[in-house]
């Protein structure tokens, strides 16, 4: 197997772990013993540590992502690239706190009355945001050296299992409410700190100077890059963060917390994509430097496919059990059915479309990425304020899902008109023809006592898919890996 697919598997493996004790502690510890506004004030607090912490790198992640194969050599520390990184690093962050402390008095009234758990714990954001922006540069610099799974255990595994742990120590009353808060809190930081101490360990975190490798042409370039990922990494933030912070604004924390349930949910499509994307994106990058295309259209397809398959059976596991998932929420979150549907096929059609932004990100036409992302950041925060008057939280999910559909239909005629990349073909129709029909034979199934009925169904497919796939292989590498599974267990 090549080293996507292992460091996929790895990936995966680590992301269902935590996906379990997610799941526990979103369907049953949030809402049996959090408010909806605690939830919220949680969900809030991360998308707007997310959307400061990828405005103040400047743009130095997607510095290190399309530019970091050039320098790339252990023997010289990478040509002093770390010390490139800090500057960025510093001079953003200084950046933000004059932001913020100009800004955090508006937030705070104007959050005061909807949003009070919020106004009275907004400083929070100053740690939240300079750890998150520590995560972001080295999870990113980790993955160009050919390694993402760190990142998604501490991201995916161990996070989710700290804050598990912190919500049974609240729930059976060991702690308070604003002991729960701090923690969380600092549950969210320590990553980056682990992350650290991974890269020093491994010798990578070096802070060498290496003024005579960067070349005039080369600083022009590196600014260039940074400036183009300012601006387009901070509207991809904006798109996918901004739908909490408006729910917010329009309606309250207690909506913006039964949406922040309902989207981990829908989200649990597109977890497998996480391992795959991240890897994927070193290799594209080299790929691109190398300027083999045979390679980039490969490594396109095989994303497509594999993404596709995996996140159609999650999207059917999870939608076949949705009246289970209900009943397991309680009548609170109710409203959540419609918003866990249109994000989970939003993200869906995110996954099938595949590595088509990294493709773009690292090519010689990367800034057309700017005028993507820009006209989505319109339509999107447009349809939010369209929508949510007339639907609610739904109409946050369905604005969400428009943006990932149109996001990712721009990317793919872009990639087909000047490069002439199509992944798809017949198997695309005869996988969602499959998925289709299975999903209308488990409907047919009586409706029996909550914990029988998710493993009926949840047998169901899984059997018929792995059977499927393995007497049909639509994909070398799934058809490589229950092949691998089945000799272990001496099929």
């Amino acid at each position: 197997m090549g080293i996507i697919i292992k460091q996929s598997i790895k990936g995966s493996i680590w992301s269902y772990l935590g996906v379990i004790i997610g799941f526990v502690t979103t369907s049953y510890l949030y809402p049996n013993y959090l408010t909806t506004d605690i939830v919220g004030l949680f969900g809030l607090l991360m998308s707007y540590a997310n959307l400061f912490g990828q405005f103040s790198l400047l743009g130095i992640h997607g510095i290190t992502s399309r530019i970091f194969p050039v320098f790339r050599d252990k023997d010289s520390q990478h040509h002093g690239f770390l010390f490139i990184s800090l500057i960025f690093f510093l001079v953003g962050f200084l950046l933000f706190l004059i932001l913020f402390f100009s800004f955090s008095p508006w937030l705070i009234e104007n959050n005061q009355e909807k949003s009070k758990l919020f106004a009275d714990h907004i400083f929070l954001l100053l740690p939240l945001t300079f750890f998150t922006m520590i995560f972001i540069q080295l999870d990113t610099y980790n993955k160009v050296l050919y390694d993402s799974v760190p990142g998604i255990f501490l991201q995916e595994f161990l996070q989710r299992v700290l804050i598990f742990f912190v919500t049974v120590l609240f729930a059976i009353k060991w702690i308070d409410l604003n002991q729960l808060i701090w923690y969380y809190a600092v549950i969210i930081c320590l990553k980056a700190l682990i992350m650290i101490i991974l890269l020093q360990h491994k010798e990578e975190l070096r802070l060498r100077i290496d003024r005579h490798f960067v070349t005039p042409k080369l600083r022009t370039e590196i600014i260039d890059v940074g400036i183009f990922s300012i601006i387009t990494g901070l509207g991809s933030m904006i798109v996918f963060n901004i739908d909490k912070i408006v729910i917010n604004q329009m309606l309250d924390l207690s909506n913006t917390g039964v949406y922040t349930i309902a989207f981990y949910f829908g989200t649990l499509v597109a977890i497998p994509s996480r391992a795959i994307l991240k890897i994927s994106g070193a290799l594209i990058a080299d790929a691109w430097t190398a300027r083999d295309m045979q390679k980039i259209k490969q490594i396109y397809y095989s994303s497509c496919i594999n993404q596709f398959i995996i996140g159609g059976f999650l999207f059917l596991g999870v939608w076949a059990n949705i009246d289970n998932i209900l009943t397991i929420l309680g009548p609170t979150y109710a409203a959540s059915k419609w918003v866990i549907f249109f994000i989970g096929l939003g993200y869906l059609f995110d996954m099938m479309t595949g590595t088509n932004g990294h493709i773009i990100a690292y090519s010689p036409q990367y800034r057309i990425a700017l005028a993507f992302i820009l006209s989505l950041i319109v339509i999107v925060t447009s349809l939010l304020y369209f929508f949510i008057p007339l639907l609610g939280i739904t109409g946050a999910a369905i604005a969400i899902a428009s943006g990932l559909f149109l996001n990712n239909l721009m990317r793919y005629l872009f990639l087909l008109k000047r490069y002439k990349l199509q992944p798809f073909n017949i198997k695309f129709l005869a996988i969602t023809l499959f998925f289709t029909t299975i999903y209308f034979i488990v409907q047919l199934i009586p409706q029996q006592s909550l914990i029988l009925d998710i493993m009926i169904r949840g047998t169901i497919i899984s059997l018929v898919s792995f059977v499927t796939f393995w007497m049909f292989p639509a994909s070398v590498e799934i058809s490589n890996l229950i092949q691998t599974v089945l000799k272990k267990f001496n099929f």
